[in-house]
């Protein structure tokens, strides 16, 4: 504040939610990155009072002196007031309750503390090998490692599908540390793709069931990206893949969104040709299944219309599922029968 460093390296400020009793009131992760505290902050200290921690994820509101917290653990979300006189009330909630309990197991590893997330089907007998899917976003300004329970489960209805769900918050993601987010200037793809490579290994090394020669990875958006990626750079590693929405040419991008990680276009030709994927194309050599929805004004379609026009000149078999009337988000179950779409290909293309 005022040019003072009010916090140290052990607090990560993500939210300033605002003034409360003269202090900053402000959600920060601590030295577990999947979770996420509450707390004052004395601005002329540094001094950090907690309004609500523990496990879990604890986010607030702030207005007229009142406070509205919502705490997200694998239980469920739990709200309270805390009015402006000192009464505490919890709001009721008609809303359903999540359809899983998911308990993922959370590890950091590499060189580079990168978090990862494991889930496993319900039920899972120890010794029992399972295909793997790598499921995650991969990119700036996101978080998918997270105690928060809503991230989670569609990862729960994958993993009872039968494999083992693998999530990782490579570097660039957001959360962890300035030197975690800021490890994609000047460059997505290298920085990216390396540390989900280095965590999927470490974390076969460590779970046994995990079969390393059944890996699969989808994701959406950057995570789609991520997915293509992933199977053309590094078939030895990743066996098949479902790109959704992916941004195959970020010099097509949003100029707001790519020019704060890889500058201009003009100025950095190199970085904007290291990241793009159309000309990987004649070297897939693994199955692919692009995504797009028609109606998408975010990652436009023809960014998977060039790349799937890319494999088609250079003669490599893949497939094209365009979804028409379909935007950037999938709601009114879109989503679940793409997610039905992708099961089937990946059952056909990861079964021994």
């Amino acid at each position: 504040m005022d040019g003072r460093l009010l916090t140290g390296d052990t607090l990560q400020v993500r939210r300033v939610a605002g003034v409360h009793r003269d202090r900053l009131l402000i959600e920060a992760g601590g030295q577990d990155p999947a979770e996420q505290r509450v707390l004052l902050l004395d601005p002329t200290t540094g001094e950090a009072t907690a309004v609500a921690d523990g496990p879990g994820v604890h986010s607030v509101q702030a207005s007229a002196g009142a406070l509205l917290l919502t705490t997200a653990d694998a239980d469920g979300i739990r709200r309270t007031l805390r009015t402006a006189d000192g009464r505490e009330f919890t709001p009721g909630d008609l809303s359903a309750p999540l359809p899983h309990r998911v308990v993922p197991r959370l590890e950091r590893v590499t060189e580079h503390g990168v978090p990862t997330a494991l889930v496993l089907p319900r039920g899972h007998v120890p010794g029992t090998r399972l295909p793997v899917l790598v499921d995650g976003y991969g990119g700036p300004c996101m978080q998918d490692v997270s105690a928060e329970p809503r991230r989670r489960q569609h990862r729960q209805w994958w993993a009872d599908q039968g494999v083992a769900v693998v999530t990782i918050d490579n570097r660039g993601t957001a959360y962890v540390s300035p030197a975690h987010t800021h490890a994609v200037h000047g460059g997505f793809s290298r920085v990216v793709l390396d540390d989900q490579v280095a965590a999927l290994r470490a974390l076969g090394a460590r779970h046994r069931d995990l079969d390393l020669t059944r890996v699969g990875i989808r994701g959406w958006s950057f995570g789609g990206y991520l997915s293509a990626l992933a199977v053309l750079r590094r078939p030895d590693v990743f066996h098949a893949a479902a790109a959704g929405a992916a941004p195959t040419d970020f010099r097509h991008y949003d100029t707001a969104y790519t020019e704060r990680y890889l500058g201009l276009p003009q100025e950095h030709p190199e970085a904007y040709e290291r990241d793009s994927l159309i000309a990987d194309a004649p070297g897939l050599r693994r199955p692919l299944l692009l995504i797009t929805g028609l109606a998408d004004d975010n990652v436009h379609p023809s960014h998977t219309l060039r790349l799937s026009r890319a494999l088609t000149d250079a003669g490599r078999p893949h497939r094209l599922l365009a979804l028409p009337g379909v935007t950037h988000m999938t709601p009114g179950g879109v989503r679940e029968r793409v997610m039905a779409q992708e099961l089937a290909f990946f059952r056909a293309e990861l079964t021994p």
